[in-house]
């Protein structure tokens, strides 16, 4: 069976030119903070067609007004992709369903499909009542059976995360209408927390079999560089779709900035948290390596898919552009060089120092002579 990824997303307007190559540049500048570059790479078919058999064998819906089929491709990419390293091939596979019914069921939201059900999706998940919604009740008899694949404190956080999913998208749709205020700059960032499912992509990264203290201390980068690089890729998608609801414009509108303002700022604090994770990370190889692995996949997921378009604005001139930056793999030595160049601007500083004294030092022993 091909791959299918009809989405139906709303047909994407032309861009000014100046637009597409200051999104672009954006682009470039985050592939190059990471020390990574944009690749083309292809879904695994026959993953993709076993995964389907398997949701299918599930019940969950995959044709019809709910089906979930076109959104297998993004699950399929974040297994292979995301997720690849991890041992176990069933919680790769939960994770692929997982991701799939997330992004269906929000892309429904968007395109204002049908959403009564979704104000009872909490009251009838605590209570186990039918959902009435084949996508809602796939989610939630997903969200039983995280406790198979992870430790119980992990699971809690994994089912809260998409409990808070579906309130964001609740606050989405009760807000359609409301004005945003520059008096409440911090409005996004809470808006995201809830609605980019953060911790529980952020919680997958790490096998089972490590204890999360050694990363609970990154999550709050981990989140935000799930969620930035999510916001940083799609962005030329979406803003080619004429969305203003996403966290960028959200961003722009609380404080007064430029959508592309707003989008080379995140760049940078998405670009300077993925470095906090590296150092916070390095005393533990086994989770640092999980999180180096995860973070080339995630980037590579974005190009993967069809979704995100990004092959339409990252091959422009792009040979011109590749060059700039390299390709990493591994244990980075960017983790060290590149934080926002601080240590690689006072190596340089004390390496001249030193050099100028040591020529000081033998011409006064020049002269002394």
């Amino acid at each position: 069976m091909p791959i299918t990824e009809n989405y139906a997303l709303p047909t994407a307007s032309i861009l000014d030119a100046n637009v597409r190559q200051s999104i672009r540049q954006a682009l470039v500048d985050f592939y190059q903070r990471v020390g990574l570059k944009y690749v083309e790479v292809k879904l695994d078919e026959a993953l993709y067609n076993e995964c389907c058999r398997e949701a299918t064998n599930r019940g969950f819906p995959m044709d019809g007004s709910y089906s979930i089929r076109p959104y297998m491709a993004i699950g399929v990419a974040t297994f292979c992709y995301c997720y690849a390293y991890l041992p176990d091939r069933a919680t790769k596979m939960w994770i692929c369903l997982y991701t799939a019914l997330h992004i269906c069921i929000d892309d429904r939201v968007n395109r204002g499909k049908d959403t009564k059900h979704l104000y009872r999706f909490h009251e009838r998940f605590a209570n186990c009542k039918p959902q009435g919604d084949p996508g809602l009740q796939a989610l939630d008899s997903l969200l039983r059976e995280v406790h198979l694949y992870y430790p119980a404190l992990v699971s809690s956080l994994i089912t809260t995360s998409s409990l808070d999913f579906v309130s964001a998208l609740l606050i989405e749709l009760d807000t359609t209408d409301m004005q945003i205020s520059t008096k409440a700059p911090f409005y996004p960032e809470y808006s995201r927390l809830l609605s980019g499912i953060g911790s529980a992509f952020s919680l997958f990264i790490f096998p089972a079999t490590i204890p999360y203290q050694e990363y609970i201390q990154c999550m709050p980068d981990l989140m935000y560089v799930v969620n930035g690089v999510n916001d940083v890729l799609s962005f030329y998608k979406e803003e080619a779709a004429g969305e203003n609801a996403n966290y960028v414009s959200l961003v722009a509108a609380t404080r007064g900035l430029t959508k592309l303002n707003a989008l080379r700022g995140l760049v940078e604090k998405t670009a300077e948290a993925h470095h906090n994770i590296l150092e916070c990370l390095e005393p533990h190889p086994e989770a640092y390596d999980a999180y180096v692995t995860f973070f080339d996949g995630c980037v590579k997921l974005y190009a993967a898919l069809r979704r995100y378009k990004l092959e339409e604005i990252m091959l422009e001139g792009s040979s011109s552009h590749n060059s700039r930056y390299p390709s990493v793999v591994g244990r980075p030595i960017f983790r060290v060089w590149f934080k926002n160049g601080a240590r690689l601007q006072s190596w340089i500083f004390s390496g001249c120092f030193m050099s100028c004294l040591l020529i000081l030092f033998l011409g006064i022993i020049l002269c002394w002579n």
